[in-house]
């Protein structure tokens, strides 16, 4: 691994641990063991890094909801292999990092609301309208509203002041959105291929 890109890493990981207004450069440095001259080698100041890094991290979301889309068995499994993904980086997150990135660092903010409607947001559409022409999501719901939909719920949990997270943790809460989610909007053969996913008998 280049030495860019160990720094971006590093620095990911101790934002999304500490958030991003608390971690200094001089963190960085000590966490990878290598001078804070090093790190100015490739990054200007920290909110270069930090744009750099969302811009590294968006691209490699972008390809993995290509590859999701590509792997799905159905649209159900398609959001099932995202979400698999969002509680992957969820699990260890501190909810402040989204906090720091939309009030102190507007360019990367900026490529992470680009992300959202050109990417996600368009894959989940296409996903919603697969989804109803298969059966799978229920016939009367409006597409464009029920992702836009799916899209504030996301919102509310990252950017939001909802939620504590002191009975229930960032990540469960995701979780349970998502289930309201998708359990609203699929069909009685939807819910079973929920169930089937989930290892949920149709019975509980």
């Amino acid at each position: 691994m280049e030495t860019q890109e160990k720094i971006l890493k590093s620095a990911l990981h101790l934002f999304f641990k500490h958030g991003i207004k608390r971690v200094t450069m001089d963190d960085i440095a000590k966490d990878l063991g290598i001078s804070k001259k090093t790190i100015y080698l490739f990054f200007k100041e920290k909110d270069d890094l930090i744009n750099q890094l969302c811009e590294f991290e968006m691209l490699n979301q972008e390809r993995y909801f290509a590859d999701a889309n590509k792997q799905a068995k159905d649209p159900i499994h398609e959001i099932f292999l995202i979400s698999k993904k969002i509680e992957q980086m969820m699990h260890n997150i501190n909810p402040v990092f989204f906090i720091d990135l939309k009030k102190f660092h507007p360019i990367a903010f900026e490529r992470f609301q680009n992300f959202k409607q050109h990417c996600a947001y368009k894959n989940l559409l296409n996903n919603i309208k697969k989804g109803k022409e298969i059966g799978l999501y229920r016939a009367d719901i409006d597409e464009e509203f029920t992702a836009n939909y799916r899209m504030s719920q996301m919102d509310m949990l990252m950017f939001g002041n909802y939620f504590s997270f002191e009975r229930i943790s960032f990540n469960q809460t995701h979780q349970l959105l998502l289930d309201l989610f998708v359990y609203s909007i699929c069909t009685v053969k939807g819910h079973k291929l929920i169930n089937n996913y989930k290892k949920i008998n149709d019975e509980e």
